[in-house]
């Protein structure tokens, strides 16, 4: 008698989907697409997203499973006492990972408007001009410089500015945005 003979591993094939069944819905129903919006180069089921809440700010990653590769986000919106987003940023990293605040703004600031940022560190406020504008929001960024990162380990409540048209009437509207919470999320990426 020789050697048991070795079996082979075989290897799972990458999972298919089943082609869809024919059917039509029920006239005046349709199915919500997701939230999540997966990019057209990513095959259905090979995208993942988590939220992972924190103390005033959000962790959202996204991972492309097919490239393994993941991308994630640190968001704090802010909203009016009608429930209306007033304010919202996100810290992001470029490509080759440097880090930024992106900052979006009601659309009545405009393209030519700015957000002021106090940092409650004594040093002067902070200016940021608008980049531009789509038809959902206008949109500015800052890099995270020394104080900006200070201000993030001390967990400081930020005074955040901005004017505002709105009807011919020029609005000033300030908030705290408190960056309480920003570094936790920071240290679970």
């Amino acid at each position: 008698m020789g050697a048991p003979a070795k079996h082979k591993k075989k290897t799972a094939a990458p999972e298919q989907l089943p082609p869809a069944a024919p059917y039509s819905l029920t006239p005046g129903y349709s199915i919500k697409p997701s939230d999540v919006t997966v990019p057209s180069d990513v095959p259905v089921g090979q995208y993942q997203r988590t939220i992972r809440p924190f103390r005033n700010w959000t962790l959202i990653c996204d991972v492309n499973l097919a490239r393994k590769r993941r991308v994630c986000n640190i968001t704090q919106t802010i909203l009016d006492s009608a429930g209306t987003t007033v304010f919202s940023w996100s810290l992001a990293a470029t490509e080759s990972g440097q880090p930024f605040m992106i900052l979006r703004l009601p659309l009545a600031v405009g393209g030519e408007g700015a957000v002021h940022l106090n940092l409650s560190d004594g040093g002067s406020v902070v200016s940021i001009p608008v980049k531009g504008c789509d038809g959902h929001f206008c949109i500015a960024y800052l890099q995270l410089g020394t104080r900006l990162r200070n201000s993030v380990k001390n967990g400081v409540a930020v005074t955040v500015s901005y004017n505002e048209v709105v009807g011919g009437a020029k609005n000033t509207s300030d908030f705290i945005a408190p960056l309480d919470g920003l570094s936790e999320a920071l240290g679970a990426i």
